[in-house]
């Protein structure tokens, strides 16, 4: 199902590999997202309303778009409406949230968590509840992973309940 050009499913992309491509351990193969792919959404219920500007899909919810796939049990689309060249109103996602048993795969990256939250304006994805990224024998963990997609970086934060975690494994020896 074609709702809207999401760029979304490319940014959740950047999640996986941001993490782990800034290491000095991390596999050296380079993943690339095309953003321009169709997107494809399937989920057991749609509610839209175009009049708050939120789709919601509900129930085993998956996005794929490419090599790029998210699960969830919830998606909220938000958007607002601007104009366009054509007089026409375009819609442009302001946020994205995915919740209950995130999956986000791309190749052999899996970040997963309870919660992922893309601001578009902002540029920032958080994930929350559990969050973890792995590739191959590497991962990080913490209660809260903060992508920050135009600064290239990211911040993983502990707290009470759980500290920052990571391995990191030599290449060679995975």
């Amino acid at each position: 199902m074609r709702l809207l050009s999401f760029t979304i499913i490319a940014l959740y992309a950047v999640l996986c590999g941001s993490l782990l491509d800034s290491t000095a351990y991390a596999e050296t193969q380079e993943i690339k997202h095309d953003s321009n792919q169709p997107v494809n959404i399937s989920a057991n219920k749609l509610e839209a309303d175009d009049k708050t500007g939120v789709f919601v899909f509900i129930g085993d919810v998956q996005a794929q778009q490419g090599e790029v796939f998210i699960y969830a049990q919830k998606m909220t689309v938000y958007y607002s409406k601007a104009a366009s060249s054509s007089n026409s109103t375009k819609k442009q996602v302001d946020k994205v949230v995915a919740q209950q048993d995130v999956r986000i795969v791309q190749l052999d990256r899996v970040a997963t968590g309870q919660q992922a939250v893309y601001y578009n304006q902002e540029g920032r994805i958080v994930l929350t509840g559990d969050p973890r990224v792995v590739q191959g024998d590497n991962n990080v963990a913490g209660e809260r992973i903060v992508v920050y997609l135009n600064d290239n970086r990211s911040v993983v934060e502990g707290g009470e309940k759980q500290r920052v975690k990571a391995v990191f494994v030599p290449e060679g020896q995975q």
